[in-house]
């Protein structure tokens, strides 16, 4: 399954952070309290993170089935490689249209 770039770049500050509260999250995406929450719980029921009690953010690695943890860690990878690609194509157009401009 393939996740929205939203929901990738939720991962993504998760995965830096190490853990992160809800609000925090909120803010960086400067997206509302409720929001985040939706986002978090959505990437939640997919089994990606946990919420602790006190709205805490984990990422979810299972360590008794290693293949289950492999294939979450690479669909959290390929999902940034995907985003990677669509930035890079993005910042070719936008040099091709500066060299034209440039002529």
């Amino acid at each position: 399954m393939e996740l929205t770039p939203r929901l990738q770049d939720i991962l993504n500050i998760i995965k830096n952070k190490g853990e992160i509260n809800v609000q925090d999250i909120a803010l960086i995406l400067k997206v509302s309290p409720k929001t985040a929450k939706g986002y978090i719980r959505e990437l939640s029921r997919l089994g990606f993170v946990s919420v602790s009690e006190e709205g805490v953010v984990k990422l979810v690695i299972r360590t008794d089935d290693p293949i289950e943890k492999l294939t979450k860690i690479i669909e959290i990878h390929e999902g940034e490689i995907e985003m990677l690609r669509k930035q890079v194509e993005e910042l070719r157009q936008e040099l091709q249209k500066l060299k034209r401009k440039g002529k």
